[in-house]
């Protein structure tokens, strides 16, 4: 079992540098190893693999002082990115996707740097990397386990370290006693399946003023200056501090429904297949990605259940007796023949339940839900 943790660095002024120099360097290694892929084939219809770019690379570290004095595997980092793209791009061709060909990048968007264990280490509250030397770093929580690949990656003036440390194995899965059902919302962030709702924050919407503002000062500063460098900081700084609050969010409700319940099923959602019309914003700001991955890892390090299930029907079917009941977007209560009558998004918490109780091998709910959710 792998486990990501986030680190805040203090890098010094040299090592600022010394970083931003490495980001440079990273970033033309990956356009002039993109440029020729693309001539080799544009010209000769000639394919250049990564081994190939990788002994290319050892001759240019022998004449570049530059490459040479970052460390081999971080200079490898952006030839193994270009060739993840095209792996990408051909697989979306394949799939008939659209495919989106790899683009150059600018300095702006390229902000992280990768390299994989035994070139750093972790000494108490210092990080070793090879070459680039020795940074204090903060940390929330104490790091265990055994390092596999470290991310530094450019937050504005800020430096972050992302660690991949091996735990060890999952523990085994307890056994269910409690158990949940979440059906994720717009009105509401959550529904669970014993009724209680999650009213939704809207973070992005609350904060839509100042980064109005920010924008509009950002378009005032001339092209190319340092105060407009200063404007696209702010701007950057507003979006961080929503990502920051959604986060924090869906830690706090994650951590409440891992520590409460042995199994908790979700809905296995397509989200990036459901933007794209008038709930764009809403749906990107709810967030339930983010909810759900939480979910997913904090479970399995608690020996729980996280079971993702499919959401087709969930919201028609009566989780009573299981007939078919349509409704509207706009039909916001359930009422079957049955005789059931709960609010649409209960409903399909409890068939969430259902499914990933089944999914899971388990015997569905002993109580009847006509019994334990009277008629209203």
């Amino acid at each position: 079992m792998f486990r990501t943790y986030s680190l805040r660095l203090k890098p010094t002024a040299r090592q600022t540098r010394q970083l931003n120099a490495a980001l440079t360097i990273c970033c033309d290694l990956y356009n002039a190893a993109l440029q020729e892929r693309r001539e080799a084939w544009t010209t000769q219809r000639r394919s250049i693999s990564y081994p190939m770019q990788c002994r290319q690379l050892t001759e240019l570290r022998a004449e570049d002082p530059g490459i040479r004095a970052i460390p081999v595997d971080l200079a490898r980092e952006p030839l193994r990115r270009v060739r993840r793209a095209f792996a990408g791009f051909f697989r979306r061709v394949k799939a008939g996707q659209k495919p989106g060909y790899p683009r150059f990048r600018s300095r702006e968007r390229y902000s992280s740097l990768a390299i994989h264990a035994p070139n750093f280490r972790i000494e108490g509250r210092t990080l070793l990397v090879s070459t680039l030397g020795g940074f204090r770093f903060q940390a929330h929580r104490e790091l265990r386990g055994v390092p596999k690949s470290l991310t530094l990656v450019a937050s504005g003036k800020k430096w972050l370290g992302r660690v991949v440390l091996d735990v060890g194995p999952a523990p085994e899965k307890r056994t269910v006693n409690t158990d949940v059902g979440i059906d994720v919302g717009l009105s509401s962030f959550a529904v669970l399946s014993d009724g209680s709702e999650v009213p939704n924050p809207r973070f992005l919407r609350k904060s839509e003023e100042e980064i109005a503002r920010c924008n509009r000062r950002l378009a005032r500063k001339q092209r190319g200056s340092r105060n407009r460098r200063k404007a696209r900081l702010a701007l950057r700084r507003a979006y961080e501090r929503v990502a920051g609050r959604r986060r924090n969010f869906c830690h706090h409700i994650s951590k409440g429904l891992v520590s409460q319940y042995d199994l908790i099923a979700f809905e296995k959602l397509q989200i990036r297949e459901m933007v794209g019309g008038k709930l764009s914003k809403s749906i990107l700001d709810a967030a339930w990605g983010e909810l759900t991955r939480q979910i997913a890892y904090k479970a399995e390090e608690a020996g729980r259940w996280a079971v993702p299930v499919n959401p087709r029907n969930t919201t028609q079917a009566c989780s009573a007796c299981g007939r078919r009941v349509e409704k509207s977007l706009v039909d916001r209560w359930h009422a079957c023949e049955c005789g059931l009558s709960v609010s649409r998004d209960h409903n399909a918490a409890l068939n969430i339940l259902a499914l990933g109780r089944t999914a899971a091998g388990l015997l569905p709910p002993k109580v009847s839900k006509l019994e334990h959710y009277p008629v209203t």
